[in-house]
């Protein structure tokens, strides 16, 4: 039972082995939080979120679980604050509330990023706390989430934008609240046009995007194509109907399916719109949005007749469970845990690990040792920004092996290695 649990489900995302990304939040953290704020200003992301798990990690350790379960814990905040939302403000019984819950609970997009150890989790837990508190006019409450969602990432400012120019919410402290962290992060990062690594969106991805932020689904595998148009398809209709099917006649119901339309669609649509422009389309960038999404389609699925209501609330239940299953075998980490593991065990006191991608040089420093992993084979200057430059100091990149009787475990991007060294 277990075996399966952790093999067939999203649970293995909480125990299989780090990659870059997840690898790169440990080593920040671990830094003083003053480092962690001179880092991040050089970096693409606020700091809030590594100062959490700074704080964590002292307290939970750095194993993957110990450090996953941060996410979790804010997967299930989005939960609960989802929850007050159906039961407050659409004004559900319990019975129903619960029920419609369901659909947070298995959207692949909310359940991927609840085991993994990056900010994308805190991120949806402060933009729907924000909107909550939008609705229900609790000041407080809005500058809270508000302030530390755009501490937590920067789509968040974009967020507090839009919910002033379609709800005139003038909150100005948050915008104020952040002035200090752009000077500062002015005055720490070059002002040099920095590559990046999303691809520029197409035009045929226009009709599928919808189904990209429902998902969470980045591109690149066939198998997971297969089911993003006949998904898009069905949100569109639901959507659709919602639009249609909303009363002019209810001045609580026309402004409840303003905020959730505004939230869930008309605010990526126009991060779509940008990208034709500039590449910023990122499901996991807009994981903001799929709270009001998810929202606006149960505000269709509540105008729905009775079998037309059952039949696509179960078709969606289905193609997300459909989803989540197909996204358990094509987004699996590769397993550098197993390899670096033997190689540690294989190394002697003066041997060192030199990997052939920059892209595994985070995760062989989390599963070895900071100061014996080095990249090899490259230049300073070829290693992009993105990949978190920030914490790759010039003397971490080597051309040459050690000579004998020093080792080099080199390890190839697919997990293998062989042990070099110069005679």
């Amino acid at each position: 039972m277990f075996n399966w649990l952790f093999t067939k489900t999203p649970l293995i995302f909480l125990v299989q082995s780090f990659w870059r990304d997840e690898a790169f939040s440990y080593l920040m953290a671990k830094k003083s939080l003053l480092d962690i704020m001179i880092s991040t200003a050089h970096d693409f992301s606020p700091p809030f979120y590594y100062f959490v798990l700074h704080f964590w990690i002292s307290i939970f350790g750095k194993s993957e679980i110990a450090l996953r379960s941060l996410s979790l814990i804010f997967y299930w905040a989005t939960l609960y604050v989802a929850f007050l939302f159906l039961n407050d403000v659409f004004k559900m019984t319990l019975k129903k509330s619960f029920l419609y819950l369901l659909l947070f609970v298995i959207n692949p997009l909310l359940v991927y990023y609840a085991f993994e150890v990056r900010m994308y989790s805190m991120f949806a837990f402060f933009s729907i706390l924000s909107f909550y508190a939008l609705y229900k006019k609790n000041s407080t409450l809005y500058l809270i989430s508000s302030i530390l969602g755009v501490y937590t990432h920067y789509f968040m400012l974009l967020v507090v934008l839009g919910q002033y120019v379609f709800f005139r919410y003038k909150q100005k402290l948050v915008f104020i609240s952040f002035i200090p962290w752009m000077v500062f992060v002015l005055f720490n990062r070059s002002l040099g046009v920095q590559p990046f690594w999303i691809n520029k969106f197409k035009f045929t991805h226009i009709f599928t995007f919808i189904g990209n932020l429902y998902s969470g689904y980045e591109y690149g595998s066939k198998l997971v194509d297969k089911i993003m148009t006949p998904l898009s398809v069905l949100l569109w209709i639901i959507i659709i109907f919602a639009c249609l099917k909303r009363s002019k006649n209810h001045p609580a119901q026309q402004k409840l399916f303003k905020l959730i339309a505004v939230w869930g669609l008309v605010l990526p649509f126009f991060v779509v719109i940008v990208s034709y422009l500039k590449p910023i389309f990122l499901p996991r960038y807009l994981i903001f949005a799929v709270s009001g999404l998810i929202f606006l389609l149960i505000f269709s699925f509540e105008r729905m007749s009775g079998f037309f209501k059952i039949f696509s609330l179960s078709l969606l239940v289905i193609m997300s469970l459909s989803f989540m299953k197909v996204e358990v075998l094509v987004r699996r980490k590769a397993n550098f845990r197993k390899p670096i593991r033997e190689i540690k065990n294989l190394m002697k006191k003066d041997d060192v690990l030199l990997v052939t991608s920059e892209l595994d040089y985070f995760t062989a420093q989390y599963y070895l040792d900071e100061d014996r992993v080095f990249i090899y084979g490259k230049n300073y200057s070829e290693i992009q920004n993105y990949i978190g430059k920030v914490l790759i100091k010039e003397e971490a990149v080597v051309n040459k092996l050690p000579v004998y009787p020093k080792r080099a475990f080199v390890l190839n991007e697919w997990g293998g290695y062989d042990v070099q060294a110069l005679y």
